[in-house]
Order: structure tokens, then sequence, then C-alpha cells
């Protein structure tokens, strides 16, 4: 069995790809993300199989039950918005128990048998299955899940964008979202240092890496999807050229604040209004700094003039005041969390000097782009 992970680029597409491989039969995948918290960590701490099956499901509600899971809208799906999924629990618990029958396992295969349990919970066949599709979702995120379960033998699928409205949507997005309480200094850094050093940061983890880039999927969906099943030797099906969640139409998370739906003009850019979070010189330096990418990726998307090539941008953009103003406003949070914000302003904005310019980004290497050919 193939095993894949899902790693994603800022706003890069990740559940959007997801969801086009929901329903595939011979592919096993949970509806969201595995985050290798503590409760992820001791499931596989457990021998008991009965015990097992119950601290996932505590570590993953919204696998069994999607209609509170309002973040991602799970509990908006289908054609009317308003259809979500169910999986019993009580089956799920006991095909895991049968499949476990008390045997000595590994972590690989009993997070195997938790989606084989899943499967069977839904009531699908679960023999032609070829691929374990694990959402790994950053990159972080994946080093701690490859500590916990571990892996000899896997590709890692990074979905990203053009590297300046990498930056800009989640900018745009998070800012906007439930009036920016959840976008600090930390969180701005970690979107920039994602656009730029995400793939390099991968191929440091597994050079089996592939790219899937958010425009291919829009403009060029079945070629992607039909290139993805050549290279992981799976059936190609229309199926997998709509976004769906358990069969069901998916519309996009809050974040977005968009639904968007079938139509691929939805999921494209309104307006991208560059100039109201980048000073001109912000984006001349990040056109600087994605140069390689957007070459490799984009066809020499940008000319840049010898007058632009900025190795080290020492001002405060005009993101980090916007996001230090969006610090300091939200007073209401608690005064521990307030104080850490605060003072992350200057070590973060340090820190972006020092490692975000041109004498640390460094992509010497590009893995393939799904359906570039």
């Amino acid at each position: 069995m193939k095993i894949l992970l899902l790693v994603t680029g800022g706003r890069g597409g990740s559940d959007f790809f997801q969801g086009l491989l929901d329903g595939h039969d011979e592919i096993y995948q949970f509806p969201g993300i595995l985050r290798p918290t503590k409760n992820f960590e001791k499931i596989f701490e457990m021998k008991n199989p009965i015990k097992i099956a119950n601290k996932f499901i505590e570590y993953a509600p919204n696998f069994f039950d999607s209609s509170n899971d309002s973040h991602e809208r799970h509990n908006s799906l289908g054609k009317n918005k308003n259809q979500h999924y169910k999986v019993n629990k009580k089956n799920f618990i006991n095909n895991f128990k049968n499949l476990h029958n008390y045997k000595t396992l590994n972590n690989l295969e009993i997070l195997k048998m938790l989606h084989e349990a899943y499967y069977l919970a839904r009531g699908k066949k679960t023999k032609k299955i070829k691929i374990l599709f694990i959402h790994t979702h950053t990159v972080e995120m994946t080093r701690q899940f490859l500590k916990i379960v571990k892996l000899n033998n896997y590709s890692i699928i990074h979905t990203m964008r053009n590297p300046i409205e990498a930056i800009y949507s989640p900018i745009k997005n998070w800012l906007k979202f439930k009036k920016g309480k959840f976008f600090a200094p930390r969180d701005l850094f970690f979107q920039i240092d994602l656009s730029l050093n995400g793939i390099s940061d991968l191929l440091k983890i597994n050079n089996k890496t592939y790219t899937v880039l958010l425009e291919n999927l829009l403009t060029k969906r079945r070629a992607v999807m039909k290139d993805f099943c050549k290279i992981f030797k799976i059936k190609f099906s229309t199926k997998l050229l709509n976004c769906t969640y358990f069969g069901l139409q998916w519309w996009g998370d809050s974040v977005s604040g968009r639904w968007i739906g079938k139509s691929q003009k939805n999921l494209k850019p309104k307006n991208l209004n560059l100039s109201k979070y980048f000073f001109e010189r912000d984006i001349n330096y990040f056109k600087f700094l994605s140069y390689e990418i957007s070459k490799k990726y984009y066809g020499e998307k940008y000319n840049l003039s010898e007058n632009k090539n900025i190795y080290i941008n020492i001002f405060p953009m005009k993101a980090e005041i916007l996001v230090w103003k969006n610090t300091f406003k939200h007073k209401r949070v608690k005064p521990k969390v307030y104080i850490k914000r605060l003072l992350s302003i200057p070590h973060f904005y340090l820190k972006r000097v020092i490692l975000i310019n041109k004498f640390f980004i460094k992509n010497n290497y590009f893995p393939y782009s799904i359906g570039s050919k």
C-alpha cells in the first residue's frame, strides 16, 4: 500500500485537493487533518483495541459527526448547504476490535486498521485499497507526525500557489476572519516562510515530493487528476473532478468567507489588491525572493530589473505594520496571550529580517508538478 502525505502551502487548496479524492475506491482517507497532538500520540500508547478506538473517536469527533464542524464547513455540505455526515461509532469500535484482535502492532499498522475500521463502518469495501492518504497539513506537523508514525516508504504531495498570492491570500483572509483574532506576528512569519521555503523544507524531509499547483487545479483539473492517477497507479474517474466529502458537495472553509462550490471562477481571487497589504518595495522584494519558483512553475512570470534585486529588507513591511496594529487591538484575549503576542512583535520582525532574505532562501531543486506534462 502506497502512503501519501498531503502538505499545504499558503491557502494552497489542500482541503480542495483532498475533497477531489473523496470516494475513490482505491484510497483510504479520513475527512480532515490528522494533527499530531498529544491526544493523537496517546492513541498509540494503548494496547486494548476498544480503548484505542474510543481514544480515536475522542481525538477526532468531527470525523464521526460533522454537524459541529463549522470551521471547515463540513456542517454545510450538499446542494443546499444543509447536510453533514455521520459514522456509527459502535460499528467503528467493533470493526477495529475484530481487525486488531489483540495483536502486537506497530503505529503504522494501527493507523491502517483505524482507516479500515472507519471505512467498514461507512459501509465501504476495502479490498481494492492501494493508497493511504493522510492530510498532515503543515511542514512542522508533518515532522511531528513522522516522529509518532514511523514511515520508511512514502511520498509527499505539496499543494501550493503563486508565491505572491500565497502570502497575500492568508493575510487578507485571516485578518478578515473574526476581525483578525487568530492572526498574530507568528502567523504572518509562518505564511511568508511557508510560501518561500515550503518546498525546500519538505525536500529535507523526503525527496519523494510532488507539487500540485492550485492554478492547475482550476484551469486543467482533468489533466492534474489523470496524471495523479497515472503516477500512483490507480484508476481515473470523473468523480475526481468534483470536490466532495462523503459524496456531498463541499463549498469551502469559513476562513475564505466565500462559497466556492463547483464554479472554477469562484475559486480565483476576485480582487487582488496587493497595495492594501504590501508596499511597492515589499512586492519587489517577494518577487525577487520567489523568482526561481515563479520561473520553474509559472514560466518566468516576473521580469526583474537590477534595481529591484533586494537581497535583504530591514524596513517594516506593510503587512507587518497591519498585523502589529491588529495585535494591539485584540486586548480581550487572555492577559498572558496578549503579552506574549506583544513580545512576539520584535521577535518575529527580527527573525524575518535575518532569515527571510536571499542569503537564506535558496531553492536549488524543484519537484515535479503533477499535471504539468
